[in-house]
């Protein structure tokens, strides 16, 4: 959600604008957020932008996978405002499957993997 918001710059302050930005996320058939609330806080125009999606993809029954390490609960402190969360986590847990992971990242292991392997002497 950030990079969109720093892309998308002020449109997101226009209505227009936002209605035409928003209207190829909507209609695609599944929508991928990868690491939502990576910055933690978002800014105001960019939760409002989220909201509206989560939103209008509910109404149409669009997919959409968001991926996070931050849990569920904290969302109203990362949105600045539990209400806006509420209604988001309504739409996308109506419908949703939510798999939770807990243990150490597999980036990180695999990580710690590669580094661990010495070269063969030959």
């Amino acid at each position: 959600m950030a990079r969109i918001t720093r892309w998308a710059g002020g449109a997101l302050a226009d209505a227009d604008a936002r209605a035409r930005l928003l209207k190829g996320w909507v209609v695609a058939d599944l929508l991928a957020l990868d690491d939502l609330f990576l910055a933690r806080r978002i800014s105001e125009h960019a939760a409002d932008l989220l909201q509206a999606l989560v939103h209008q993809r509910y109404k149409l029954r669009r997919s959409i996978v968001i991926t996070s390490n931050r849990v569920v609960q904290d969302w109203g402190r990362n949105l600045g405002d539990a209400t806006m969360a509420t209604n988001i986590l309504d739409c996308l847990m109506h419908r949703c499957a939510m798999l939770e992971f807990e243990g150490k990242s597999y980036r990180l292991k695999e990580a710690a993997a590669r580094l661990s392997v010495t070269p063969d002497p030959a």
